[in-house]
């Protein structure tokens, strides 16, 4: 995913804006707008470039085995470069609780810099914690640790310093871009666009440095990679803030300065979370989820999962009818935007999962005799996206005056409808790699495209909708219901494909019966799809929750 929803969001609310008499720059502009944008642009570009480059090693590093034969590296002629042998549903539930606690986290991240240390201070915090976690991925693979527990520990202790770290960066980064404008500046739009450019272009780079050192050179040479660029992004950032971001970001009035606080308690989190691991915590938690589904303890799963969600659904109908008559149908269209928000990025999120490992083991890389690295496709959703965006944003505007726009419901839908057909790609790569045969990497190339095409039908409008509909004293904590639902989703894209083994060699029966990982695949061609038609049929009923403005 090379979107960044938190800036989306920011583009259509004033709530951040700065005081009338702060203008960083002096009323120079560059381009059109504060020459601080661009350095946002930068920074953001190798936050990005961090995460998404230890994010496309993170499964194809825990499921390579501890003694792989020698392969032929790109700058060594025979290297070895061992991993961790995990089973691919270890693997892919560790990734589904790594990207989903990576947006639930900025929720908290952002109350602390609202109420205390502010975003200049946060957002630093959040750099080095990082960069932090990335050094500590990078020596978790010196010498035996690369094989035993203790690395391991440590290898997870990293993990949780980057999720600390980008709870404390990724909400405030996209804030104080919306502090660079004033209020009713029409540049503002323009300047997000520009920045989310950023984002996409560090998305794209990542692969082919972090990736190709992790995979031809060594991995923790991938997660050492990772952190120079946000060192990199850091260093950018505090010699261009004096002169381009100055009065941006600022704590509130009176508040002491507890970043360094915060970051030794982030630090003690952290290590903490690895000594739980080594102390066998984890496997623990496993040992009472695989308890919990044995069939002759069906009714209780089945207690807990639906009693869980019958709980959801009467705290959102609860919180839709204290709502002001005017408010009603708009809170209520949030919850359920929120819902289809959630199917979209469970099947999206197979990219970095099921789809990275498909690239690595079912698919032919050879190009004139080389063979690329799996995660250089990590790469591909990024760089349509930095092409199409701009494609995206006038035919919107286009449709707009014509008074031709899709409603938000429809964007959704389409966006669902595309993601399924994409899918569909991955059925045909998948019964083609029945017999063990390397397949065309067109298959996962189609797939992204669509994929990608289905993303800029839904995700640039999320948080933007949500600070025009939402009522305007719950702005708030709808936007971090928003990020919950976005945790929700990545962790359940990591869970269900935990079970693609499973589905593999048919210990889960589906409805159909196309052989191997295609049964897999199918399950997201059915609920995307479905769920897009769903909404198209819904649509008239949604149209009426909202506002006119909004629609």
């Amino acid at each position: 995913m090379a979107s960044y929803t938190a800036g989306n969001g920011s583009q259509n609310s004033d709530r951040d804006l700065p005081p009338a008499e702060v203008d960083p720059a002096g009323g120079k502009r560059l381009m059109g707008h504060p020459p601080g944008l661009f350095l946002l642009f930068f920074v953001e570009m190798w936050e990005r470039f961090s995460y998404y480059g230890m994010r496309g090693l993170l499964v194809l590093y825990l499921i390579k085995e501890l003694n792989p034969a020698a392969d032929t590296g790109l700058f060594t002629k025979e290297i070895i470069n061992p991993g961790r042998q995990w089973s691919e549903g270890q693997a892919n539930t560790l990734y589904g609780w790594y990207t989903g606690l990576a947006y639930l986290f900025p929720v908290v991240g952002g109350i602390l810099a609202d109420k205390f240390i502010g975003t200049h201070r946060s957002m630093v915090l959040g750099g080095l914690l990082i960069a932090l976690g990335h050094i500590v991925l990078a020596l978790s693979g010196f010498g035996e640790m690369a094989s035993n527990d203790t690395g391991m520990s440590i290898f997870i202790g990293g993990l949780a310093l980057i999720i600390l770290g980008t709870g404390h960066f990724k909400p405030c980064v996209s804030t104080m871009v919306g502090q660079l404008y004033r209020a009713g500046d029409p540049a503002r739009d323009g300047g997000f666009s520009i920045f989310y450019m950023g984002i996409n272009l560090g998305a794209f780079l990542c692969a082919f440095v972090c990736g190709t050192l992790g995979q031809q050179v060594g991995w923790h040479w991938g997660f050492g990679s990772a952190a120079v660029g946000m060192i990199a992004g850091l260093v950018m950032y505090m010699i261009g803030r004096p002169m381009l971001l100055r009065g941006i970001g600022l704590p509130p009035a009176g508040k002491p300065n507890i970043s360094i606080l915060l970051f030794l308690v982030s630090c003690a989190i952290a290590a903490g979370v690895g000594f739980a691991y080594k102390a066998g915590a984890f496997a623990s938690m496993n040992e009472g989820m695989a308890w919990l589904q044995k069939p002759e303890r069906a009714i209780l799963a089945y207690v807990i999962v639906y009693g869980g969600l019958a709980v959801v659904v009467g705290a959102c109908a609860w919180f839709v009818l204290i709502q002001r008559p005017g408010d009603k149908g708009p809170t209520a269209s949030i919850f359920l935007f929120m819902l289809f928000n959630a199917f979209f990025w469970i099947a999206f999120e197979q990219a970095g999962s099921t789809m990275n490992v498909f690239a690595e083991r079912s698919t032919d890389r050879h190009v004139f005799g080389y063979e690329f690295p799996a995660t250089w496709f990590q790469s591909v959703n990024a760089g349509l996206i930095f092409l199409f965006a701009p494609l995206f944003a006038w035919l919107w505007l286009s449709l707009g005056r014509r008074r031709m726009n899709p409603t938000q419901p429809m964007k959704i839908a389409w966006g669902l409808i595309l993601l399924g057909l994409g899918f569909i790609f991955m059925v045909m790569g998948a019964m083609g790699n029945k017999d063990g045969t390397l397949v065309s990497p067109w298959w996962l190339f189609g797939a992204y495209f669509l994929h990608t095409m289905g993303e800029l039908c839904l995700s640039p409008t999320g948080l933007s909708y949500v600070t025009k509909a939402a009522p305007v004293r719950f702005v708030a904590l709808l936007m971090g219901i928003w990020f919950i639902s976005s945790f929700i989703a990545n962790l359940g894209g990591g869970l269900i494909a935990a079970q693609v083994e499973a589905v593999e060699r048919g210990e889960i029966t589906m409805p159909w019966s196309f052989g191997g990982r295609a049964d897999f695949y199918m399950l997201f061609v059915v609920t995307s799809i479905g769920a897009g038609v769903v909404v198209m049929v819904f649509t008239p009923l949604l149209k009426k929750l909202l506002r006119s403005q909004t629609d």
